[in-house]
């Protein structure tokens, strides 16, 4: 019965050790990368990662780890805003402009999966030239999105929460995937 107690206790050692490494590196990159890029946003990058690492097992150990995880959280993200999309489509309290920015936005956002799938084999491979170049191809498609609806005088895109928080994974993606490069 000590054995097993013993066990029990070096086990949950193991797990918070682990756990508080995980938080440090999620912490110390995220720092360096919102020095590095001024649309990074450092508590967003902390939060997300914090919350997608903790369902991980084993949590990331380095930067390659964070930066596939990042790349992962964008394309659910991504993933959930096209199916968002869907649902507003079929809501008839839009006009006729929104629902050809929905549209628009449903195109974009289906193309920034293709990137990202791009990017994520690019990545795998460690070829983070073509990586970086499909991140910041899938980073363009939020901000065209968004930015359509302002063309139009008083149109409000119901798609500006998605389009910032897609725009921000985006960002740490692609800034993990830069400091990457420096190390390669």
């Amino acid at each position: 019965m000590k054995f097993a107690s013993f066990l029990l206790v070096c086990f949950i050692f193991i797990f918070l050790f682990q756990s508080s490494n995980s938080s440090n590196l999620i912490s110390q990159s995220c720092k360096k990368a919102s020095k590095n890029d001024p649309n990074l946003r450092y508590d967003f990058c902390v939060a997300s990662l914090k919350d997608a690492s903790s369902k991980l097992q084993p949590a990331p150990t380095n930067l390659e780890g964070l930066a596939g995880i990042a790349i992962q959280l964008t394309k659910s993200n991504g993933t959930n805003t096209v199916s968002m999309i869907s649902k507003l489509l079929k809501e008839k309290s839009f006009d006729e402009y929104a629902k050809v920015c929905l549209r628009d936005c449903y195109d974009l956002y289906s193309d920034s999966l293709s990137d990202l799938d791009d990017a994520v084999v690019a990545f795998k491979s460690k070829d983070l030239d073509t990586a970086a170049t499909r991140l910041s191809a899938s980073l363009d498609n939020s901000v065209t999105c968004e930015d359509q609806f302002k063309e139009k005088k008083g149109e409000t895109s119901p798609l500006t929460k998605e389009n910032q928080v897609y725009f921000q994974l985006n960002v740490i993606s692609l800034a993990f995937i830069q400091m990457l490069r420096q190390h390669y």
